[in-house]
């Protein structure tokens, strides 16, 4: 028997309460990403995007629908499990990097491995070695307030992967890049996800980091469809 897809969303909804009255997303949506397999999700701005991301990174719940990480239906599971299920098992990476600027390159990747209880030693050798991974070793004990746009998502990109995580989520990591930062990130992104055989889902307005990905998904008029 082969083994369960890191990340299976099934018959997702989600529906929103508004002044006029309750707003549908989406509804009915399947999605699997497999381990190695990298999927793009487009559609038009306000399609509901980010907000299928949060649902399958475990930051949001559905109205409707059941996700399963590694098999394992987290449905029902609390606050408390979610987040640890997060920290070991999920990485993230926005178009705005959450990075604490007044922190160093290395302290914003050790911070995942801190709450996870690691020694700081322990953490900033994990840390250490993989900001070498991103090609910012250089650069691990400066700011993150004064690295460039392209540095800062490097370190975003190693904090993602500071759990060892089984699957790799991004909301347009190049969006606030320039053309040849935005390859270069794309071309990393692609790299580390064949290294560690990550299961990727991205979303992007980027013809180009779309046509890369093993697979294209389009969310339009609450409905997911091949690219």
């Amino acid at each position: 028997m082969s083994a369960p897809p890191p990340l299976l969303g099934e018959r997702l909804s989600k529906v929103f309460e508004a002044p006029a009255g309750p707003l549908t997303i989406f509804a009915g949506i399947d999605i699997a990403v497999q381990s190695g397999e990298r999927v793009a999700l487009t559609g038009e701005s306000g399609a509901g995007k980010t907000t299928l991301l949060y649902l399958l990174g475990l930051l949001d719940r559905p109205t409707s629908g059941r996700i399963l990480v590694n098999g394992a239906d987290v449905s029902g599971l609390g606050e408390a499990e979610l987040a640890a299920i997060r920290n070991r098992t999920i990485g993230y990476v926005w178009q705005r990097n959450t990075l604490l600027a007044e922190f160093s390159a290395v302290e914003n990747v050790m911070m995942p491995l801190l709450i996870r209880g690691e020694s700081r030693a322990a953490a900033r050798e994990t840390a250490a070695a993989l900001l070498a991974e991103v090609g910012l070793a250089a650069r691990s004990g400066h700011l993150a307030g004064e690295l460039s746009g392209g540095e800062q998502q490097r370190v975003a990109l190693a904090r993602a992967l500071a759990g060892s995580p089984a699957i790799l989520l991004a909301d347009e990591p190049t969006g606030n890049l320039d053309e040849k930062t935005a390859a270069q990130i794309i071309e990393l992104i692609e790299r580390i996800h064949s290294h560690r055989r990550l299961a990727t889902l991205y979303v992007t307005h980027n013809p180009a980091f779309a046509r890369r990905a093993h697979r294209v998904l389009r969310l339009e008029g609450g409905r997911l469809l091949p690219g």
